[in-house]
């Protein structure tokens, strides 16, 4: 959604190229919305007696102007200290693999957020994993994680984490699912766990939390039983865990960047499950 606006416009500085979102409208329409109410119910009254007069007219967007010059200087003065508007990931627009490996360094111990293991422990947490795994201070995380021990070894899982517990995820925001894909992670992780009292999870993650399509219907309803296989939607399970490592963030620089990337998944991971009409990709 974008809007444009005449020079002479108290919404002239906005660009037509700039997006507008939803809580920049509802802000940009909150000092005016009770006028707007009176007006209108004014309007209607006196609209069943006579003709509304220009003169009110005229008066009504004149105030509904002061108004949003008033809100506009209000927001300057409050962007000279605090750059609400500002959004790195806005500048930097990260793809499926970006996403990837801000997820792999947030998961990580040794990550540079310095925060050790404690946005893995919080995973674990939403996860419902066990307490009794290896400490997660010790896990390791790897980006493009190759499948073994099944009959196409050649996958690639785009992170994976070993801490006692395996968990695996399988990034999806606009990409389509290959053939048998999630089938074969499934069946890496039960190779792995193969023998041992060792849990495994796979996080299929989208915009929408939908299912994958890869998977064949009996599979698809089987799997999210047993606690292997989570749908995970970016809106709900994701940004939940993000604002629990926020919250639980001892350092302001990372506390910000996760605000960031929450409010980059709210504005530009909106997916509705009606437009979600993507086919399973075939492998070359």
């Amino acid at each position: 959604m974008s809007t444009t606006a005449t020079s002479n416009s108290p919404t002239a500085r906005i660009s037509s190229r700039q997006p507008v979102k939803l809580f920049e409208l509802e802000k940009f329409f909150a000092e005016i919305s009770s006028r707007m109410e009176s007006v209108s119910i004014n309007l209607a009254i006196n609209s069943y007696h006579s003709p509304v007069g220009r003169a009110e007219v005229v008066r009504f967007f004149a105030d509904v102007r002061r108004r949003v010059e008033l809100a506009e200087m209000r927001q300057r003065r409050i962007d000279k200290r605090r750059a609400t508007r500002f959004n790195v990931l806005d500048l930097i627009e990260p793809d499926e693999n970006k996403l990837s490996d801000i997820l792999a360094d947030l998961l990580d111990p040794k990550g540079k957020h310095g925060q050790g293991d404690l946005f893995l422990r919080l995973l674990f947490k939403q996860l419902s994993l066990g307490s009794d795994q290896k400490p997660t201070k010790d896990a390791s995380v790897q980006r493009e994680a190759p499948t073994h021990g099944i009959q196409k070894y050649r996958r690639r899982m785009d992170v994976f984490v070993q801490a006692g517990v395996l968990v695996a995820i399988e990034n999806k925001v606009d990409s389509v699912d290959q053939i048998d894909q999630v089938k074969d992670y499934l069946e890496h992780l039960r190779y792995c766990t193969k023998g041992r009292r060792t849990q495994s999870v796979l996080i299929y993650l989208t915009p929408n939390g939908r299912a994958p399509r890869s998977l064949e219907p009996a599979p698809s309803t089987e799997a999210p039983a047993d606690g292997q296989l989570h749908c995970w939607s970016y809106q709900r399970e994701l940004r939940a865990w993000l604002q629990d490592c926020r919250r639980e963030c001892a350092a302001q620089r990372i506390r910000e960047f996760l605000s960031d990337l929450i409010a980059y998944i709210e504005t530009e991971m909106q997916r509705s499950p009606e437009n979600d009409t993507e086919e399973v990709a075939h492998e070359n």
